[in-house]
């Protein structure tokens, strides 16, 4: 059997405000229950892969460890409870952000959810129509939908690791992958831009000297024409949240499970 569990933000829960928009939507989970999660598994017997270990022999468990966007507190805190049981894991981190140490517009719209929208209004923001129609522009129209809200935009409190922190993970025998440049989801692009913003992911991450041969899709979104441009420029598998099953190699629509505080979905 194999399992590929998909994070994004964890910190001590210290830091965590049970009513944090990340926190509700499940994209931020406890160091507790990080390692809780890693427990569960071991006592299971399962084997910690990263996505570009992973075999076709079923006559052992797999479980691979994927961390998604980049966030510096997968740096600083994720990394030390790994460290802890040698467990190598996969990042895919928005490679543009890292580099530029900019924000995503995601992240400018958690933050005026967590300082201006009522508790009554909250879960439509986080997960129903305003988020989905917010999700479905274009990270040049995210930007846009997040000047319209902000008179004026404040310093948030998350950060993205840097090129350091990601050579770090990498010399340190993690495996890092793609995921878009800016974090646009393709099924929202054309052929050619979605080409063009693999490109882009691809040779940057080449100009660090790092090589990367499996990608996760944005949003966990993707189509047949995604697949075939990743198989043109080299990649080896890509991982999904459920598969399409629309292509005839199962390596690229891999399906994760997503990790919140209480639950695996």
């Amino acid at each position: 059997m194999v399992e590929i569990l998909m994070f994004h933000r964890v910190c001590d829960s210290s830091e965590i405000e049970p009513n944090d928009a990340y926190f509700i939507r499940g994209t931020l989970i406890s160091t507790a229950r990080l390692e809780q999660v890693i427990k569960d598994y071991l006592d299971k017997g399962y084997n910690f892969k990263k996505v570009n270990e992973l075999t076709n022999d079923f006559t052992y468990n797999q479980v691979v460890l994927t961390f998604d966007d980049g966030y510096y507190d997968n740096f600083k805190y994720a990394k030390p409870i790994l460290d802890k049981y040698n467990i190598k894991a996969t990042f895919y981190p928005i490679i543009g952000n890292c580099l530029e140490q900019k924000l995503a517009p995601l992240d400018y719209y958690y933050q005026y959810v967590n300082e201006n929208v009522t508790e009554e209004n909250k879960m439509n923001w986080i997960i129903g129509d305003i988020k989905k129609e917010f999700i479905s522009l274009n990270i040049q129209k995210q930007w846009e939908f997040i000047e319209k809200l902000y008179h004026k935009i404040t310093l948030q409190k998350v950060s993205y690791m840097t090129i350091y922190n990601l050579k770090t993970l990498e010399r340190e025998g993690h495996e890092l992958g793609g995921h878009s440049y800016y974090h646009d989801i393709y099924t929202n692009l054309s052929d050619e831009l979605i080409e063009q913003d693999i490109l882009k992911t691809k040779q940057a991450f080449l100009e660090q000297g790092i090589t990367i041969s499996t990608y996760a899709y944005t949003d966990g979104k993707y189509n047949l024409s995604t697949i075939n441009l990743l198989k043109r420029e080299g990649f080896e598998a890509a991982c999904a949240i459920k598969s399409n099953k629309i292509n005839v190699n199962p390596s690229f629509e891999l399906e994760r499970k997503f990790v919140t505080e209480y639950e695996i979905i």
